[in-house]
């Protein structure tokens, strides 16, 4: 894994990590509860048979064969929940981060993804200061995506297409925005400013 000098980083934001807990919770209550349904099994659930729709189906009945059945679908889904996360986000890595060559976007549509500054269209900053947005414009939006994986790539060609440009805010980050903006000023990107709170004599 490449390893770069980043000046000014931000961290994965509070949604991430909520999200992360929610499923951990849920993966947990699962595999309990299928746990505490395995003890009842014997003398509460009995085989019977059901048709649906002209097809004979051998079921399991009683409380604790429906208590393993939902927590069986919840293992799966925080399982898979969990897979889709640690796919589409390195978080070992910061989810935005800018060096003197380049940006770097661990985030939404992009994984470990590295712009040279001369492949940067322009950046916009948007918003008020208390809770600022800012906009990155791609020049070609394929040498972005080399070396990003099939399906993140599938992803991000059909929404960069008509907008080869990602917005990022606090929801997505935990950093501060301004200070990376100004920095990004320096490195002779196209920069619009149109964001309040922020008089010229402080930028």
């Amino acid at each position: 894994m490449k390893t770069y000098q980043f000046i000014h980083v931000a961290q994965h934001s509070d949604g991430i990590k909520k999200a992360l807990r929610n499923i951990a919770i849920l993966l947990v209550i699962s595999v309990l509860a299928m746990i505490v349904a395995q003890f009842f099994y014997e003398g509460r659930v009995h085989d019977a048979v059901v048709y649906k729709r002209g097809m004979r189906l051998n079921v399991e009945v009683g409380w604790p064969a429906t208590i393993n059945a939902i927590a069986s679908w919840g293992l799966v889904i925080s399982s898979l929940g969990l897979i889709y996360i640690f796919f589409k986000q390195d978080l070992k890595r910061p989810p935005l981060a800018v060096s003197n060559d380049g940006l770097f976007i661990n985030q939404q549509i992009f994984r470990n993804a590295f712009v040279p500054w001369n492949e940067i269209e322009s950046v916009e900053l948007r918003g008020h200061i208390s809770s600022p947005v800012m906009r990155v414009f791609f020049k070609d939006a394929s040498t972005v995506l080399k070396g990003q994986s099939f399906i993140l790539k599938s992803i991000a060609n059909a929404t960069l297409k008509s907008n080869p440009s990602i917005g990022i805010s606090k929801d997505e980050v935990i950093g501060d925005l301004v200070v990376m903006f100004d920095f990004i000023s320096e490195k002779g990107v196209t920069v619009k400013e149109q964001m309040a709170g922020r008089s010229k004599n402080d930028s």
